[in-house]
Parts: C-alpha cells; structure tokens; sequence
C-alpha cells in the first residue's frame, strides 16, 4: 500500500500568518532589535562613562558593560575606539546644529552669535570628550575632517552675513579662543574679566 505523500514545508524564524480580511496583520512575529540597531545606544552609555569617570575611561569593554551588550554587539557598531569616538564627534556636531538653530532668525549675526553662546553653555561633560577627540586626532587628523566641513561651512555664513569680515574674523579667533581656554584649562584672568570680555563680544557682534 502506498502512502500519501505529505508536503513539509521549511519552518522559518520569522513569519506572518494570513491577514485578516481588514488588512490586520495576525500573529506577526518579528525580530528583536540587535546590536545592529544599538549605535545610540551605545553612545548614551559613552557618554554616561565621560560624565561619571571622565572620557579617559571610555573602552570598549566599559561601553559595553554600561549599554548591557556584548563586546562583540559594540564591534559590530564601533569596530575601534576610534570610530567611537568619531560617533561622539557626530552627535556633538548634530547638538552644535541644534543650539544654532535657536538663535532668533532675526539677529544679524546669527551664527557667529551662536558660536559665542555655545562656548558660554558647554558642558564639562562635552568639554572632555572634545578633549579625548583632539587626543585621538594627534594619532589621526582625519577624525577632525567633520568638524573642519562644519566649521567651514559656518565660517562661510559668518562672512556673508557682515560687511565687515575683518572684523567678524576677529570675534570668531577671540571665541575660538575661549573654547581652548576651557578645554585646555588655562589662566582666564578670573571670572569678573571672562565675564566682561563675554559681554564685549557679544557688544562686537551685535554691532556687525
């Protein structure tokens, strides 16, 4: 006696039953967002390690332990500390695109206006992991090669935007030179004299 034959099909991992006549998809099963999906993730918990223990402390192994994933789930994100880093360097940058954003459409100086703002409100958080970039840097100048386009661009603005680029140039080098001030923790001739060279500026810009 021959047996009927029975059609097995391939079970699979992931599957959708048959719609309901509503279109509503029964039973759907998906997969669970994976390392893949993680790069926020594991940047949060970057900068979670810089704000608690300083950006000294970034490795891979540490990021890892904090975003609870693997090693190898930070890899598959970040293959070096490097990259890390460059990651971080992006989601400054997006932050700084943010902050100018704010500034009122109507100021004439608006992005040079902004520049001097994002100095007065930086975080010791971001001022560390800037610090750890320009180390990373010194190894390799093409991590800055972000910052130099956005910079660029924002220098360009800056010159349109004033009949007086000399001195606008001069505002951008004086804020420029506030930020490395900070970051590299250098005498400012104490707060009252930061505090009225501030207002100077933003005298100066405002009169461009």
């Amino acid at each position: 006696m021959i047996k009927p034959l029975t059609l097995m099909l391939p079970q699979t991992t992931s599957y959708r039953n048959l719609n309901r006549p509503d279109g509503t998809v029964m039973n759907e099963r998906r997969r669970p967002a994976g390392p893949r999906n993680a790069s926020a993730r594991i940047l949060e918990a970057a900068r979670a390690i810089a704000a608690r223990e300083g950006a000294g402390k970034i490795t891979i192994e540490a990021v890892a332990k904090e975003a609870g994933l693997s090693k190898g789930g930070v890899l598959y994100n970040f293959p070096t500390k490097k990259a890390l880093l460059s990651g971080l360097l992006d989601q400054m940058l997006a932050a700084h695109r943010e902050l100018l954003a704010k500034v009122p459409e109507r100021h004439p100086a608006r992005t040079l206006s902004g520049h001097l703002e994002i100095v007065i409100q930086s975080k010791d958080v971001d001022d560390d992991l800037s610090m750890a970039i320009l180390a990373a840097a010194a190894t390799d100048p093409r991590l800055l090669d972000p910052l130099r386009t956005e910079l660029t661009c924002d220098l360009e603005r800056i010159l349109t935007d004033t009949q007086d680029a000399p001195a606008a140039m001069i505002a951008v080098l004086a804020i420029q030179g506030l930020r490395f001030q900070r970051l590299l923790n250098l005498p400012d001739g104490g707060a009252e004299i930061r505090e009225r060279v501030i207002e100077r500026l933003r005298t100066m810009i405002d009169e461009l």
